[in-house]
């Protein structure tokens, strides 16, 4: 998990939080783009772990081309999770949430030339 700090918590709404911390004082911490673990049981039994951004970036006005968001917890606010490591692939996951890759797809009908993906817009202009 590379060399970014992340942490996970419980804030005071119960969701259990997983995000990068970018800033830490004994009182708060700065949590960037910080994202909810859901945790539900499927038909089959087994349980299906999701991230779901607690805002979107896409709300965002871009900023030196980034999106990031970042919130301020005030420790005494939440309960962070102390005495273990997160399982690695929640912060793969974590990152390819806040930082998608785009890939070009390529149409099978125009010999594989490369085109660019479909734009799905969040709101009409």
């Amino acid at each position: 998990m590379e060399d970014k700090n992340y942490t996970t918590f419980i804030d005071n709404a119960g969701r259990a939080i997983f995000t990068e911390v970018t800033e830490e004082t004994d009182e708060t911490l700065v949590a960037k783009n910080p994202v909810m673990i859901s945790v539900q049981q499927g038909e089959n039994g087994q349980m299906a772990v999701q991230l779901f951004p607690l805002f979107f970036q896409e709300f965002v006005q871009p900023n030196d081309e980034s999106r990031a968001n970042y919130f301020k917890y005030a420790k005494n606010n939440i309960a962070l999770g102390t005495g273990f490591q997160i399982e690695s692939r929640i912060a793969d996951q974590y990152e390819k949430i806040v930082n998608p890759q785009l890939v070009p797809v390529n149409n099978a009908n125009a010999g594989n030339t490369k085109e660019e993906p479909e734009v799905i817009k969040l709101f009409d202009e």
